[in-house]
């Protein structure tokens, strides 16, 4: 699952393989996209979510991408989500990749339990390993469950801000085809 962007934390988990679809599929893909824009600009939080719908719906059985969500404007906190194939790998920032005022409390963490994420097996960051976040059981196409787990984090749990920026970032990852991304899962 090794991605495009070296800069983000949850990039370069494994080096690219030599699949023969992975690469043709990388050969024809779009570039890298974001999309920013304050909800109360647009419509409110459920118009927000509507969008975000539509997009996943697009893209969810695609060749794998990754979608990243943030209000960098406001906190590190993010929640990232690997999708495609009718399959998603769902992440919440953990205090592992935050600081300062935007790690996470007792709280949060609970709030996060609470809606059924797990919480990180580690402590730290394993650089061969997948990112030590908050996660959810894999999501097979239920899109709109997807989007109300990810309201529900960024609007409840890390209180993004209706009236400032969000940013929502798609690119692909270096191994896309349904085999590579999604091994476990026939």
């Amino acid at each position: 699952m090794g991605y495009v962007d070296e800069d983000n934390p949850w990039a370069a988990q494994l080096a690219p393989i030599g699949c023969a679809d992975c690469q043709q599929i990388v050969w024809h893909r779009s570039p890298e996209q974001a999309y920013s824009i304050a909800p109360a600009d647009g419509g409110g939080w459920e118009q927000w979510g509507a969008a975000l719908l539509r997009l996943f719906e697009r893209i969810g059985h695609e060749p794998t991408q990754a979608v990243i969500i943030t209000q960098e404007s406001f906190t590190q906190r993010y929640v990232q989500v690997m999708i495609g194939h009718g399959i998603a790998h769902t992440e919440a920032s953990s205090n592992v990749y935050l600081e300062g005022d935007s790690m996470l409390t007792a709280e949060h963490e609970e709030l996060l339990h609470m809606l059924a994420w797990q919480k990180p097996s580690l402590d730290h960051d394993e650089p061969e390993q997948m990112p030590a976040n908050w996660s959810l059981p894999l999501i097979h196409g239920e899109w709109a469950y997807l989007v109300e787990m990810l309201k529900a984090v960024v609007i409840g749990v890390f209180g993004f801000s209706e009236h400032l920026p969000i940013e929502v970032r798609t690119f692909g990852v270096d191994a896309p085809c349904r085999a590579c991304s999604w091994p476990d899962e026939s």
